[in-house]
């Protein structure tokens, strides 16, 4: 079974939101807020659905970044990911059923977080290439 989900990356005064999942199997674990792309959804409206949904706010730009692909024992996850900007004056507040944390992160600290599996590369790309993903020019 696959699974078909949209992370945002949302970058703001040098850092990105980092999410701690409330509850469940992976309750604990940091993830790109997001979630599942519904039936007749393009990723990019299931991304600003997810975000309004779990953090109660909008995005501002939103292009992508990369496609991961990773297989959990029950399912294999396709995450598109886009790098994402706020819209003027949101601010992010986790809805507590989903997220028990958010946390702006450096490009130092990424690496530091307990990252949900499918998140672990993703994360140590996006340190890598930090600057290429964040240049002023895109945001």
């Amino acid at each position: 079974m696959s699974v078909h989900v949209a992370a945002a990356i949302i970058h703001r005064d040098g850092r990105v939101l980092a999410a701690r999942r409330a509850g469940g199997e992976q309750g604990g674990l940091w993830e790109l807020p997001g979630g599942k792309v519904e039936q007749g959804e393009t990723a990019q409206a299931a991304l600003r659905r997810e975000v309004r949904e779990e953090l109660g706010c909008e995005l501002g730009a939103a292009w992508p970044y990369d496609t991961v692909e990773f297989d959990y024992p029950s399912f294999h996850l396709v995450m598109d990911c886009f790098v994402c900007t706020l819209a003027e004056g949101a601010t992010p507040a986790p809805d507590p059923a989903v997220h028990s944390e958010l946390r702006w992160v450096a490009r130092d600290e990424l690496e530091a977080l307990e990252w949900l599996p499918a998140d672990v590369a993703l994360a140590q790309t996006l340190a890598y290439y930090w600057d290429e993903t964040f240049e002023d020019q895109l945001l």
